[in-house]
C-alpha cells in the first residue's frame, strides 16, 4: 500500500483531497503546519488554530492519522518577511507563491519523506501529467479555480512525488463529494485573502504588525509635477486607480513606485500599459518544442492570478533571468508578482518580474 502524507489545512478541498485518496487505497496521513501563534485573535485562515482544529476534525471523521508541525519561524522568515521587504522595496509581492515554494513544497515535502511518504498531497485545483520520460504541471479543469499560477515553482525533479486529485474537478463537484463523506468542512466558505493580512487591509497590516511608520511624500505625474500627497509609497502598487487622493480630470493610474525618492508616478490608463518587462529566478518545468535563442521562442505569460496569458516572445538568459517582450502591451506589470509561462494548459515554467523592468512604447 502506498503511503500519502495530506497537507490538510482545515477547509473542504484538503478534506475532499484526503478523503478521495483513502477511497482510493493509499495509506492517508493527515499533517497540519502550524504557521502562526495560537492567540485570540489568531487568523481564520490556513496555519492558525481555527483551521488547525478543522483539520483534525477532518480528519477523525476519516478515520486517519492526524499530526500537527510547527513551521511558524520559516513561514515569518520566508513568507511575512518577504511581503513585508517587498511592500518596502516598492513591489508587490506573492505570498502564496512563497509559500508554496518554501512551505508546502519544500518543508512538507522533505517531512513527509523522513515519515515514509512515498508522495505528498495537496488541494490545489492543477493537474500533474506523465509525458514519455517525466512529467508536467497543467491547468486545473475548472477555469474559475484553477491554481497552476501559484505553482510554476514546483522542481520539476519532485512532480512524480506529487499528487493532485482535485485537479479534474469542479469546486461544486468537490463540495458534493464532501457531502458525501460528511466532512465538517463541507459548507467552510472560500478564503481568498492572504492569510496573514486578517484585516484585509495591507497598509493596516504593515503599521500594526510590521510597525511600520507613515512616510509621507510626493505623488507625481508623468512630467514630475507634484500632484498629491501620500503617507507611504508602500500603499500603492502598479495599475491603482483608487485610494490615490488624486481627482479630478481623467482617470489616473500608478505607473510606477519610486522607493528611494518616496515618491509615487500616476499617468492615463495607456501608462500603465507595458509592452515587456524582465524576469528573475526562472523556474523551469518543461522541456522545450523550439531551443532557446538570442532571438527567443513564442509561448504566452500569465502576470497576476485572473490575468489572461498574453502571448509573448520569451528570451531565456544566464542565471535564471529572462526577458519577456509582449505582442500586445499588458495593463499593470508589478514588479515582485509572478510572471507564469504557458504552452496551451502547460506550465512552461515562471519567475519574479523585475523591479523598474516594464518597458512602455
Amino acid at each position: 500500500m502506498k503511503k500519502v502524507v495530506v497537507a490538510m489545512s482545515g477547509g473542504v478541498d484538503s478534506s475532499v483531497t484526503a478523503a478521495l485518496l483513502k477511497k482510493e487505497g493509499y495509506e492517508v496521513v493527515g499533517v497540519t503546519l502550524r504557521l502562526f501563534a495560537e492567540r485570540r485573535d489568531a487568523v481564520k485562515c490556513c496555519g492558525g488554530a481555527d483551521s488547525a482544529a478543522k483539520a483534525r476534525a477532518s480528519a477523525q471523521a476519516l478515520g486517519i492519522r492526524h499530526y500537527f508541525k510547527s513551521a511558524q519561524e520559516l513561514f515569518s522568515k520566508t513568507v511575512i518577511d518577504n511581503f513585508v521587504d517587498g511592500y518596502l522595496s516598492g513591489s508587490t509581492p506573492n505570498p502564496c507563491v512563497e509559500c508554496n515554494r518554501h512551505l508546502k513544497f519544500s518543508y512538507l515535502f522533505d517531512l513527509a519523506r523522513s515519515m515514509g511518504a512515498d508522495f505528498l498531497a495537496t488541494g490545489h485545483y492543477a493537474v500533474i501529467k506523465k509525458e514519455g520520460a517525466g512529467y508536467g504541471l497543467f491547468r486545473g479543469a475548472d477555469p474559475l479555480k484553477d491554481q497552476s499560477y501559484f505553482l510554476y515553482c514546483l522542481r520539476r525533479d519532485r512532480l512524480d512525488r506529487l499528487l493532485f486529485p482535485l485537479g479534474g474537478l469542479t469546486k461544486k463537484e468537490v463540495r458534493r463529494i464532501a457531502s458525501e463523506f460528511s466532512l465538517p468542512s463541507a459548507s467552510e466558505p472560500e478564503s481568498n485573502d492572504i492569510c496573514f493580512v486578517t484585516e484585509g487591509n495591507y497598509e493596516l497590516y504593515l503599521k500594526k504588525t510590521a510597525g511600520i511608520k507613515p512616510r509621507p511624500g510626493y505623488i507625481l505625474d508623468l512630467q514630475g509635477k507634484r500632484i498629491g500627497r501620500h503617507n507611504g509609497f508602500y500603499n500603492f502598487t502598479v495599475g491603482q486607480r483608487r485610494g490615490t487622493g488624486v481627482y479630478g480630470g481623467s482617470r489616473l493610474y500608478v505607473t510606477e513606485v519610486k522607493p528611494e525618492t518616496n515618491e509615487v508616478v500616476l499617468g492615463p490608463l495607456k501608462a500603465a500599459h507595458s509592452s515587456g518587462f524582465k524576469i528573475s529566478g526562472l523556474n523551469w518545468l518543461a522541456e522545450l518544442k523550439q531551443k532557446p535563442s538570442a532571438e527567443g521562442f513564442n509561448c504566452a505569460v500569465q502576470i497576476r492570478y485572473r490575468h489572461k496569458p498574453a502571448p509573448c516572445l520569451l528570451s531565456l538568459k544566464e542565471g535564471g533571468a529572462a526577458e519577456v517582450r509582449l505582442e500586445k502591451p499588458q495593463f499593470a506589470v508589478a514588479p515582485g508578482q509572478a510572471a507564469v509561462f504557458y504552452d496551451g494548459d502547460r506550465v512552461l515554467g515562471g519567475g519574479i518580474i523585475g523591479k523598474g523592468s516594464g518597458i512602455r512604447d
